[in-house]
């Protein structure tokens, strides 16, 4: 059975929509295709570990993982969920029904929990921007998603619960995020503060009058020689 499970790419600051496309066939072999790196590619011995651990089976069959566009390389374990989802599902394990409603992301532990990726802010406003009705992804990245409005943001703890979500055993509810009173119940809040820097005078004047103004910093390390800009 083929199905198609929707992922993306981060390029630079933006997000590219991939297409995992997973075919089950007689065999039993494993072919990734569609310029995975090592992260990707790795992410078979993951998957057959998560799903030990929740009581499911890899396919005895021959699994043809394909991610299209072909030309754009792949990168990192965020490639995970989506592409577990897909064998899943062409092995009729979990519905198709809602696949090509949400972009689905995420990295599986050994025991099938989902760890936070990089990237999931342009990969929700690339969702959006498709007019797609929704993101799952792990839930230690639903609050930077749910910055962007207007598309649902499922945070999800582990396999099984995207799982049970996609075949309507489930209900996750959406994140959400007050933008407005969260940016100002923190406007007095800092982490860090000029009182624990020992001397640097010149430093700490040069910072403060650029914050006063809003001008831009650029600052020469005579020691590593970084440019540092902000």
């Amino acid at each position: 059975m083929l199905v198609k499970v929707l992922a993306a790419a981060i390029q630079g600051i933006n997000a590219t929509l991939v297409t995992i496309e997973v075919n089950a066939l007689r065999g039993i072999k494993f072919y990734l295709v569609g310029l995975p790196d090592n992260a990707v590619k790795e992410s078979q011995q993951r998957i057959n570990s998560a799903f030990h651990h929740n009581g499911l089976r890899f396919p005895s069959k021959q699994i043809i993982v394909n991610m299209a566009p072909a030309d754009i390389k792949k990168e990192g374990s965020a490639y995970d969920l989506p592409i577990a989802i897909g064998i899943l599902a062409a092995d009729e394990v979990v519905s198709t029904a809602k696949l090509d409603r949400y972009l689905i992301m995420g990295e599986l532990g050994l025991d099938g929990k989902l760890l936070p990726i990089k990237g999931a802010l342009p990969i929700t406003i690339k969702a959006k921007e498709l007019g797609y009705e929704g993101i799952i992804l792990p839930t230690g990245n639903a609050a930077e998603a749910a910055v962007v409005n207007g598309i649902d943001i499922y945070g999800a703890d582990n396999l099984q619960q995207v799982l049970q979500f996609l075949d309507d055993k489930e209900f996750i509810e959406p994140y959400r995020v007050d933008i407005e009173n969260d940016f100002y119940s923190k406007q007095c809040t800092f982490p860090f503060d000029f009182s624990e820097v020992r001397g640097q005078e010149s430093v700490k004047r040069a910072f403060e009058v650029a914050a006063a103004g809003g001008h831009n910093l650029i600052k020469l390390c005579p020691i590593l020689q970084p440019l540092i800009i902000v």
